[in-house]
């Protein structure tokens, strides 16, 4: 018999929201986090056998109350948790194609604003490493080895920039 490579995984995902004619982004202020609080992009979990991008869909309707279409995958984001045997898979999306009025959730406060305001001063944990994933075509995935740390790009990307 060949070497068991089965592993427990948990899957996640975030999504980038970009209104083309404000040029700006839908973030989300989550209350339930365990990771520093801060802007963030909608997303949640992925459900046991559910799609990936069907998650990333009803995420995004759960959480603002938009409809959106054409997501454009990014790229992804893990955390390995070595002494638990498992990993956190993040799947990024970004679209500016949405429909619906926005609304609040009971997962944070929801509110439009610059792209460009974002920072690492008023972002979640590790959220600028990801908005580099959601923005730079060459930028497509960061890791850390203790779940949900700090990330750090993958050493192919750091290799780029």
């Amino acid at each position: 018999m060949g070497l068991d490579r089965t592993q427990r995984v948990e899957l996640v995902n975030m999504c980038m929201i970009y209104d083309e004619k404000t040029k700006q982004v839908l973030v989300e202020d989550k209350t339930d986090v365990s990771w520093k609080f801060g802007h963030t992009f909608p997303g949640g979990h992925v459900e046991p056998n559910e799609p990936v991008a069907d998650a990333m869909i009803r995420e995004v309707f759960e959480e603002t109350g938009l409809h959106i279409s054409q997501l454009e995958a990014c790229g992804c984001v893990e955390w390995f948790d070595q002494q638990a045997g498992y990993r956190k898979i993040g799947y990024l999306y970004r679209t500016s194609h949405f429909s619906g009025i926005l609304k609040q959730s009971d997962e944070g406060r929801i509110f439009w604003m610059p792209l460009a305001d974002l920072d690492a001063s008023n972002t979640a944990e590790s959220f600028m490493e990801m908005l580099a994933i959601f923005t730079e075509p060459t930028t497509v995935s960061a890791m850390s080895l203790t779940m949900n740390g700090q990330l750090h790009l993958t050493a192919n990307q750091q290799d780029n920039q």
